[in-house]
């Protein structure tokens, strides 16, 4: 029998995950429909794909999110948790990041020439 300890409901990890959970199923969803036209499009597009391989990025979304899904199950919302539960937590988060970071690079590069370049419109 293991010793779950409680973290509070409205812990900000726990509001963390439920957003990465949500980010997930967007990568998903969006992979699917965009993945193959950000491959191709462009070098700055194909950063979304991390490199031209929207399949993996949609695979390990999937993943990331399922695992998630699960772990919100068995720690009743994020709320508790032991040893093995925090371990399998942290390896769908990294395995979520992973999925994320082409997305993530591309929307800073955005915003940073956005700073740089200012309006690009008259």
């Amino acid at each position: 029998m293991t010793i779950l300890k409680s973290t509070g409901s409205s812990s900000r990890s726990g509001i963390r995950m439920w957003l990465l959970m949500a980010c997930d199923l967007m990568a998903v969803v969006y992979m699917h429909t965009f993945g193959p036209w950000l491959d191709q499009s462009s070098r700055l597009t194909s950063t979304t794909t991390l490199g031209g391989h929207h399949l993996i990025v949609m695979i390990s979304a999937s993943i990331g999110f399922g695992m998630l899904a699960a772990l919100a199950i068995l720690t009743e919302g994020f709320e508790k948790s032991d040893a093995k539960l925090t371990l399998a937590t942290n390896i769908a988060c990294v395995v979520s990041v992973i999925a994320l970071a082409g997305l993530i690079a591309f929307v800073l590069v955005a915003l940073l020439s956005r700073l740089v370049f200012g309006k690009l419109r008259p």
